[in-house]
């Protein structure tokens, strides 16, 4: 990612303005504004790159054809723009360019408002010059209630839009667009808020049209007696009824016969998993004043057909949209894409039968899933696809931590999700651009955000600072690069020299921060003084941060973490009890808390903290107790702190051990067809498509198929894998290309093949042999 000056920018985007009907900083709450702008090509180049963005948003068309939508999220002061390639939607002569572009007016948690407005563009094809300036037109859109409630508190409002006042089809060519009398207010470029542009460092998002899912539910009923005026339709039709009689149809041709007025009827719509992406709905024959509305759930009452609402929930969710009908065929989309299963469709007030056909645009990163896994085990078969497909619906502009409430780019979660998507499609760009938009935001004292960008300023995590040092470490142990750790080596120091300042002198462990939120898992873990947990995760950080200074050859501040992490292990080391367990630390008066948590024998383990003989006795008193189902404990590791267990127990040879807690844990998420934000989740509170679970998706391939990466760039893999069930057979896209390890069992025996790329070594590790040393290709059996 390279912040670029306006003297550094494309040459023909430097001669482009910022541009905004009216006024560019009045009266933007939920604005949506609409540019047009005809040109003459006197032919379409091979190549036709189109530079392109908006604060907040965009979505482009050209000659009446969708293209796409953009930015990716950021920071104003380093603004991204996109790069499209637009050749094929050229023609010679007469083209139209037509941009809807929306800003919420506030900050969200995906965004951070500035006060400003505006859209910018340019492309040079030829001694043609597209240029964003006065002489488009442009002007506010008409028809929209901008006064409606936020779809969560994390997101941005319901879209409620009257097609009797906007013709849906104003981005087509043949639309008249000369009432449209305003022209747009000008400013520079490099003009605050936006003194800089990055280039998009990440692929646009791939888009895509589908109709999914089919008619499980119909129900009918009187209109609420405010839902005209309601500003929040969510909870007006919740107030009117959200349970279904059982109907089986194809979502194909929605026939609705008339409803009379003051009348609405439904169809409960099932898609069998979670999507994410903004709706779609074309309507036939419509007579003008009909209303059609979406809601959009992530569970049901199964028995009932009524979807999972709870109006007052932490959240706030309320996924609704609505449009009015003009008179005639027409066309809506949706502007904001978001993750849902089920999704009633509703018409009100139609006098007679009205034909519709719903469409979901999906909008998620392109991932090039070259990842498989493959097993016996048909349950464990579908947990690993459970895992990929929410690992992708949650790879967005960022990665999310659910598409459903916040898509919100948490760090802990993005660890976690990194880790999967380097099994599935080795792609290191969300890693890389996440850690530095978490650098971007931190406190005046040093201390990251637990999600940027955003104005949650309740959300900041020290332990996330961490956790950001540590993705420093996983970027490297990727890619074979320090780019990532050499470019932020200011929020490093800043976070250092914080975590100092809060380490106690008397005990030497880091103190709790009242001013922020301790979170290290959703369970009743010991926080408040001293917490070992915190203090165990620094250790961690301290211990990577000193290897990557070496490996940069800064001897001086390698030596410096060495010191510090050497001073913190023997305080730590006093909090081992005489049975070899590491204790939760010190309360704010001193005294020492005897609680033995797994994360504290976890992050022990991790840290190599502990003897061999204490190491045994945190694995067989907790761990495995634990995995086993054995013990019970108000401080369990949640669906997300799993991993970590599941790691130290599988890379210690207890894989079998994981397997079956992941069976027992995560086989109730499959119907469902994503995993969930927690074992057992609340309805209508918690998230049932959370990436932060999806990690068995690596677990599962690291164990059954052995494959565990040894050295940067994985230049280096052990291969041992755990012959659970009858056959196997994993494939890891790499950086030096797809390793791949199938084995099968024959009566007493096992034959195996490893499948290595040029530039990868394996120690291959089996029972009963000696590890050998393995490249290319490489066949084995043993009993």
């Amino acid at each position: 990612m390279q912040n670029l000056p306006t003297n550094r920018l494309p040459r023909i985007l430097q001669q482009a303005k910022w541009i905004w009907p009216d006024s560019p900083h009045w009266d933007l709450r939920n604005c949506y504004a609409l540019f047009r702008k005809e040109f003459q090509l006197p032919q379409v180049p091979p190549k036709a790159l189109l530079y392109i963005t908006a604060d907040q948003s965009y979505q482009l068309y050209i000659n009446g054809a969708y293209i796409g939508r953009g930015p990716a999220r950021g920071f104003q002061e380093t603004w991204p723009y996109d790069t499209i390639e637009v050749s094929k939607w050229l023609t010679p002569g007469k083209n139209l360019i037509a941009i809807r572009a929306h800003t919420p007016g506030f900050s969200n948690f995906q965004y951070i408002h500035k006060g400003y407005a505006g859209l910018l563009v340019a492309a040079q094809w030829g001694d043609t010059n597209l240029l964003s300036n006065a002489t488009w037109t442009c002007r506010r859109q008409s028809g929209l209630d901008r006064s409606m409630v936020q779809t969560s508190l994390q997101l941005f409002p319901q879209e409620k839009i009257d097609l009797r006042q906007e013709d849906p089809d104003w981005m087509q060519p043949n639309y008249d667009d000369t009432h449209w009398e305003g022209r747009p207010v000008e400013l520079a470029l490099g003009c605050l808020p936006w003194t800089s542009l990055e280039e998009r460092d990440i692929p646009l998002l791939d888009e895509r049209i589908l109709r999914v899912g089919q008619i499980i539910g119909k129900a009918k009923g009187k209109n609420h007696e405010e839902y005209l005026q309601t500003r929040n339709l969510s909870i007006t039709h919740f107030q009117e009824g959200l349970t279904h009689k059982a109907s089986q149809a194809s979502i194909a041709d929605i026939h609705f016969e008339g409803t009379g007025r003051g009348q609405w009827r439904s169809v409960l719509i099932d898609l069998g998993k979670t999507y994410v992406g903004s709706t779609i709905i074309e309507i036939e024959s419509a007579k003008g004043g009909e209303i059609i509305e979406t809601h959009h759930y992530e569970t049901i009452d199964a028995a009932k057909l009524c979807p999972d609402y709870k109006p007052k929930a932490h959240c706030r969710m309320a996924f609704s949209n609505r449009l009015t009908c003009g008179k005639g065929k027409q066309s809506h989309a949706f502007y904001h894409s978001f993750g849902f299963r089920y999704m009633i469709l509703l018409v009100r007030d139609s006098d007679s039968d009205l034909t519709l056909h719903p469409r979901l645009r999906t909008a998620t990163y392109p991932h090039k899933i070259e990842g498989t896994f493959q097993s016996s085990d048909a349950t464990l078969n579908e947990i690993w696809n459970i895992c990929a497909w929410t690992q992708q619906i949650c790879s967005l502009d960022a990665y999310v931590d659910t598409p459903y409430r916040e898509q919100a780019q948490w760090w802990g979660d993005a660890r976690v999700q990194a880790w999967n998507t380097f099994h599935l499609s080795g792609d290191p760009r969300l890693l890389k651009r996440g850690i530095r938009q978490i650098a971007t935001q931190t406190t005046p004292d040093g201390v990251t955000y637990g999600h940027a960008p955003t104005m949650a300023h309740g959300c900041i995590l020290p332990d996330f600072t961490l956790i950001w040092i540590l993705t420093l470490w996983d970027d490297y142990w990727q890619t074979g690069s320090l780019q990532s750790f050499e470019q932020h080596q200011p929020t490093i120091r800043k976070a250092l020299h914080y975590f100092e300042e809060w380490t106690d002198l008397n005990n030497g462990l880091l103190q709790y921060d009242h001013r922020y939120w301790l979170f290290l898992d959703w369970t009743g873990l010991h926080k408040q003084g001293c917490s070992s947990v915190y203090s165990l995760w620094y250790l961690h950080a301290l211990d990577r941060l000193s290897q990557m200074y070496a490996l940069s050859k800064d001897a001086s501040s390698s030596q410096a973490c060495q010191l510090k992490a050497k001073r913190l292990r023997r305080q730590l080391q006093k909090l081992i009890n005489e049975e070899g367990l590491m204790q939760g630390g010190y309360d704010e008066n001193g005294k020492l808390v005897k609680e033995t948590s797994i994360h504290a024998q976890t992050l022990c383990l991790l840290t190599d903290l502990a003897s061999a003989k204490q190491e045994r006795e945190m694995i067989e008193m907790r761990l495995l107790p634990f995995v086993r189902g054995e013990l019970k404990t108000d401080s369990a590791p949640s669906a997300y702190w799993t991993t970590y267990v599941y790691t130290v127990l599988s890379e210690r040879g207890y894989g079998a051990e994981v397997l079956a807690d992941i069976r027992k844990h995560w086989k109730p998420m499959i119907p469902h067809g994503t995993t969930w934000e927690k074992f057992d989740p609340i309805i209508a509170k918690d998230s049932f498509s959370h990436a932060w679970a999806a990690h068995p998706l690596y677990h599962c391939m690291q164990i059954i198929g052995g494959v565990r990466q040894t050295a940067p760039e994985w230049s280096e893999v052990s291969i041992q894998p755990t012959f659970h069930g009858d056959s196997a057979e994993i494939c890891i896209p790499s950086p030096k290309g797809k390793i791949r390890s199938k084995w099968k069992r024959t009566n007493d025996r096992i034959v195996g093949k490893v499948t290595l790329p040029k530039g990868v070594v394996a120690r291959l590790i089996l029972p009963n042999q000696n590890p050998i040393k393995i490249s290319d290709l490489h066949t084995y059996e043993c009993f």
